[in-house]
């Protein structure tokens, strides 16, 4: 898969933090699934970032009309910033 002329990344090592609680209502909830959490989460982000895709195009396009930016400049900018630590 590519977005524009980039070829985009097989998989990101994503470091987030949650609360115990939630931490371990995703355990419980992976564990009815058969999978383990960090992979159960992983699904889940992925099936809300594709079922949010139009509200995240349309907020896109709205930061870079506030930023006085195109579309491409922003797209530049964040595979720009892709050496950046996926913690930070």
């Amino acid at each position: 898969m590519e977005l524009g002329s980039q070829p985009m990344a097989e998989n990101v090592r994503l470091y987030i933090t949650l609360s115990s609680y939630d931490f371990n209502k995703l355990r419980e909830w992976a564990t009815v699934h058969g999978k383990p959490p960090a992979t159960y989460a992983a699904q889940i982000i992925s099936a809300r970032i594709e079922s949010n895709l139009e509200v995240i195009e349309k907020q896109k396009a709205d930061l870079c009309r506030y930023e006085g930016i195109s579309v491409e400049e922003f797209e530049s900018r964040l595979l720009g910033s892709s050496g950046e630590s996926a913690a930070e």
